[in-house]
């Protein structure tokens, strides 16, 4: 069947070739038909001469349109399209939007029956429906019809929207939105939202369920919602604020956005960054030799991504960030920055003071992140995988990831061995040793700075021909390529440089620095001045005077002007101390051991201490003699302050004291009788020591004893106490 035009006037031909039913099928027939009918018509000219074109009856003409109308639906799907005038697609869901493409192509569908047959809006409605009811529509045009249906009345059976629905759909886009409303949820807040909250939002992190049931049990009274409604409250609250109050402001930074931070217009030793990361695995202590974490102190060279320096100690101390920074400069040059965290390795007097710190003296700038924020330092808290990579690969790791039965084994065969060595047994230990620690971790280092890193941008292998990224040492490289030339510093230089200093005041040719003296007479001059003091950490003989211009003065020698002895570097010192304070912790653990096994209280309860009934009056005279406010603790006593200084005051505080524990007891017990009997002490370091004395643990012990005693024995053994005291 050729395609179906709507005119006025048609040929014989013409209807022939639209088999119209009701019609003959030949050109003969039709003019035949057309005659006994008295179709109007007019001659047409053409090639064969003139032919006559009719003018169809009504009924015909419906056939036409209608054959027209099934022509168009069957062979010509409906237009999708995309462009949907609406507000803002990104405002809607997919839903809505596949809804309103759909109708849009509907509409299309409709305008082109109305504008091929001439049918009216509601007529060319119906005929669609028709058509698509009985199978005579393209599958695209059946699925953009069910699509179109407004959800939210009765569907039908076919799924088909009604007659209406089509010429309500015109209606929408005429009035500028054929977008599907969607409901939508409720966002009040209930009133029993905050109550819940409150046992919802804690950092123990409470399910639902047990939530909801001390929520329950607090709430008897009120009008309580159920668990549904509760679930489907904390659907609605984002999942960021959801979780305020059970998590802090650390964890919850890691859920919010941040800024990304870009590096491309940095050139090499703009900015270093630095940090310290403890080992994740047991080596063997370079002094001692048994099992301990040493801490490894980076610095990372932002541009390029290269560890520049790096340095190894027994914990992050300022002289192990010292050595690195000292190692980064060697290196890579002097830093413009320094960016680190607020750790005591970099927040120190050496390195931050603006005289004599290394800071200054290199002229860079020492950056601080804001506490408890290490994503900002993103690129070194990176690095510090790399080491717990390198961990990973010898005994001894410790990491959280490590087989617990694999790393309890690796503990007890070192500890056995320090067990053996201890008792004169041949025994080694099964972790690695300092020296061959060092060469690992040097080894872990180059590789890092020769392997393609992933921030940095691609290149062409020369081996391969393929695209990699550059590795941190071949960005360096190409940085120098290009001009760039970092500001190295010689030995001689490096050595001034990296000794710390300190501020001193010469007094007589001397000046004094961790305890220790050194003279030269080339300072006598300098009386009573500060100076500058460097100092070398591994050598406590020599230091360096230098004056406020930064100029050498001279050396000073320990104890040039004194009888020599065996000093101690600064080093050694730090050491001592650092033991001293280990030791003092053990000491500690060993007392609590002790108590917990005898059962000691920590501080005992001072039950039963009858405190004299003129207390108040020692109190007041202590007081006077302190020039200080006097608290008062018994009711109806207001505080009264003693403005000026009794001559007693001025004596001495030094008070004759027996020498056994049991007398000074009885000293006490009879300043006490005295009190008690209503009489006064005379002497104000008495009057003070006997109220310092009842917060002694002596006077505790000998107390209690004294309570225990039946009263015969009390004053037996007061008798013999004055005795003693005599």
């Amino acid at each position: 069947m050729s395609q179906v035009t709507i005119k006025t006037h048609y040929s014989a031909a013409e209807l022939a070739g639209m088999s119209i039913p009701g019609l003959p099928g030949s050109k003969a027939n039709i003019i035949a038909y057309a005659d006994r009918c008295s179709w109007a018509f007019k001659e047409v000219s053409g090639r064969g001469g003139k032919r006559r074109e009719y003018v169809p009856s009504a009924e015909v003409m419906a056939a036409i349109r209608d054959s027209a109308a099934k022509q168009l639906v069957a062979l010509a799907p409906a237009v999708v399209t995309t462009s949907v005038v609406v507000q803002s697609r990104g405002s809607y869901t997919d839903e809505q939007n596949l809804t309103a493409d759909a109708r849009k192509g509907v509409i299309d569908a409709l305008n082109s029956i109305m504008k091929r047959t001439g049918y009216p809006l509601k007529k060319a409605a119906r005929t669609l429906l028709d058509f698509a009811r009985r199978g005579e529509v393209s599958d695209q045009l059946l699925s953009t019809l069910r699509l179109a249906r407004d959800g939210r009345g009765k569907p039908s059976a076919d799924g088909l929207p009604s007659e209406r629905s089509l010429l309500r759909l015109v209606e929408y886009q005429k009035a500028g939105c054929i977008v599907p409303k969607k409901r939508e949820a409720n966002m009040a807040v209930p009133v029993w939202a905050e109550s819940f909250l409150s046992y919802y939002q804690k950092p123990e992190k409470p399910t639902v369920e047990h939530a909801y049931q001390l929520f329950v049990e607090a709430n008897a009274a009120m009008d309580r919602p159920s668990i549904h409604q509760v679930r489907r409250f904390l659907k609605k609250i984002g999942n960021v604020s959801l979780q305020v109050g059970r998590m802090g402001d650390r964890e919850l930074k890691n859920l919010k956005s941040f800024v990304r931070r870009t590096f491309d217009d940095l050139l090499p030793s703009d900015v270093y960054s630095a940090d310290g990361h403890k080992f994740d695995a047991e080596v063997q202590h370079p002094l001692h030799g048994r099992p301990f974490r040493p801490e490894i102190t980076t610095v990372i060279d932002i541009a390029t991504r290269r560890a520049v320096g790096w340095s190894i100690g027994l914990n992050e101390s300022a002289l192990v960030v010292l050595d690195a920074l000292r190692h980064a400069v060697e290196t890579g040059g002097i830093p413009a920055i320094f960016y680190v965290d607020n750790g005591s390795g970099y927040v120190n007097q050496m390195m931050q003071d603006k005289a004599t710190g290394v800071m200054a003296r290199l002229g860079t700038e020492m950056v601080h992140s804001l506490p408890y924020n290490s994503q900002a330092r993103g690129v070194i808290e990176r690095f510090h995988q790399t080491l717990t990579k390198a961990a990973k690969e010898i005994t001894g790791y410790m990491g959280a990831d490590m087989d617990r039965e694999a790393k309890h084994n690796v503990f007890k065969l070192s500890r056995n061995a320090l067990k053996a060595k201890t008792k004169g047994e041949v025994a080694t230990i099964p972790l690695m040793g300092w020296s061959h620690f060092i060469e690992f971790i040097n080894g872990k280092f180059n590789a890092y700075n020769n392997r393609p890193h992933r921030s940095l941008p691609k290149m062409i292998d020369p081996a391969t021909g393929r695209k990699r990224h550059q590795a941190p040492n071949e960005a360096w490289a190409l940085a120098e390529a290009k001009g760039f030339t970092p500001h190295h510093v010689s030995k001689e230089e490096g050595i001034a440089l990296f000794r710390p200093q300190m501020m001193r005041s010469v007094r007589r040719a001397e000046v004094e620095l961790f305890g220790m003296r050194y003279f030269n007479a080339a300072l006598t001059e300098f009386n009573g001045e500060q100076m500058a003091v460097s100092y070398d950490i591994h050598d406590p003989q020599t230091v360096w005077i230098y004056n406020a211009d930064g100029r050498l003065i001279c050396s000073a020698e320990l104890d040039a002007n004194a009888a020599p002895y065996m000093p101690k570097s600064f080093v050694q010192q730090a050491q001592e101390k650092r033991t001293a304070g280990r030791e003092k912790r053990l000491l500690n653990g060993l007392t609590e051991i002790h108590a917990e096994r005898d059962g000691a209280l920590a501080l005992e309860v001072s039950q039963g201490v009858v405190i004299p009934t003129n207390i108040d009056q020692i109190r007041e005279k202590w007081a006077l003699d302190q020039d200080q406010e006097i608290l008062v603790s018994a009711p109806g006593v207001t505080y009264t302050e003693f403005k000026e200084v009794t001559a007693e005051a001025e004596e001495s505080k030094v008070v004759d004291l027996p020498e056994q524990p049991h007398q000074r007891f009885a000293r006490w017990m009879a300043l006490d009788q005295l009190l008690n009997e209503g009489g006064v002490i005379e002497d104000a370091q008495q009057t003070r020591w006997y109220g310092m004395y009842q917060q002694s643990n002596e006077f505790t012990m000998f107390y209690k004893r004294h309570q225990a005693m039946t009263q015969e024995e009390q004053s037996t053994a007061a008798t013999v106490l004055c005795m003693n005291q005599n």
